[in-house]
């Protein structure tokens, strides 16, 4: 068996295919091949496709195959592979070998979004191939990092030059992101703020998504820092279908969360944000109220109610979707909806 690590453009993604031939005829079926498994006695179906951890770590599979001298390589379209075959050697159950494979942290920005590569298995003087889409992270479903907004200051304390709902441009207004309270939601230098200094409540309700009819899990995560002195704690609401899935049993809809302070003193944009800030809620469907077409999420500042200002500035806004005994279990790892223990975690 020969170990290749390769660094070209992935090929299509095929999921696991076999590419077999006889030596006589090259379209002919053949009942040699590999087959790639989760299990180390390849008792399981073979894998379509793999996802990895978002965290830094090492994956094994298990090779089935009476072939020898085979090929084993990963491909994908990063400047720098995320992902690398570390090993490929025999184990003592019968025609089964174990590739292992080590992989770098989707950590960037604290990003759930999907990267994926191509595990390739070959020998092509025989025309022999098996190729397994492997993923880190997850579907998005919607996605903004508000880069796009323009308006004012990205400083905390300076509020000219923000843009209320209603005064968004047209093109800004077609990435979906709305509110029900046009005059205390603002457009910013690169992210958003709802509220006002006054305690009025503010929202912003996440675009709705055709796609979500195939959908049962959802995974948001996003960036919410209070204004220093204003009211830390928001409420979400699951809007249009769905419920929180910590409290799926119970149906509920809606969750209150707390928040610390934005970094007045930050010297970059990226500063503004402690880990603290990240947060993760997880949708499911119920039987009565199911993911659709009209699911959206909605966060609304000042959830406390003590008159205190409620200004909440908002970031890098993502809707994920998640499938059941294949993706990583996110709402595991996070122990559930909250602050985000995966990616940005922090002494407690």
């Amino acid at each position: 068996m020969k170990l290749k690590l390769s660094t070209l453009i992935p090929l299509a993604m095929l999921g696991l295919a076999l590419v077999a031939c006889s030596k006589d005829d090259r379209n002919a079926p053949r009942t040699d091949g590999f087959e790639i498994h989760a299990l180390a006695d390849c008792s399981d179906e073979p894998l379509k496709e793999f996802c990895v951890d978002v965290l830094e770590g090492t994956s094994e599979l298990y090779i089935r195959t009476d072939v020898t001298d085979f090929n084993v390589f990963w491909q994908d379209a990063a400047g720098t592979p995320w992902l690398e075959v570390s090993a490929c050697e025999k184990t003592d159950v019968p025609s089964v070998w174990k590739v292992t494979l080590n992989y770098i942290g989707r950590s960037e920005g604290v990003l759930y979004t999907r990267r994926t590569g191509t595990l390739s298995v070959t020998k092509p003087e025989v025309n022999l191939a098996a190729f397994l889409s492997v993923h880190q992270g997850a579907i998005e479903r919607t996605g903004n990092d508000f880069s796009d907004f323009k308006y004012g200051s990205w400083l905390p304390d300076d509020a000219s030059g923000e843009m209320p709902f209603e005064s968004w441009s047209d093109a800004l207004k077609k990435k979906g992101f709305s509110s029900e309270t046009a005059l205390a939601c603002f457009g910013r230098y690169g992210h958003l703020k709802i509220g006002d200094g006054n305690g009025t409540k503010g929202n912003l309700v996440t675009p709705t998504n055709g796609l979500h009819r195939y959908d049962s899990l959802l995974m948001v995560s996003f960036k919410v820092a209070a204004y220093p002195g204003d009211d830390k704690s928001f409420k979400v609401d699951v809007v249009g279908g769905g419920v929180i899935r910590d409290f799926a049993a119970e149906g509920k809809t809606s969750l209150t969360l707390e928040t610390v302070d934005i970094t007045t003193n930050a010297v970059t944009q990226e500063g503004l944000w402690k880990p603290e800030t990240n947060f993760i809620v997880f949708i499911s469907s119920v039987e009565n109220n199911p993911v659709g077409v009209n699911t959206c999420l909605k966060i609304t500042s000042g959830a406390s109610g003590n008159g205190k200002g409620s200004r909440l500035f908002i970031d890098d806004f993502y809707v994920m979707k998640l499938v059941q005994d294949q993706d990583v279990d996110y709402f595991l790892m996070n122990q559930g909806s909250g602050r985000d223990r995966i990616l940005a975690p922090i002494n407690d």
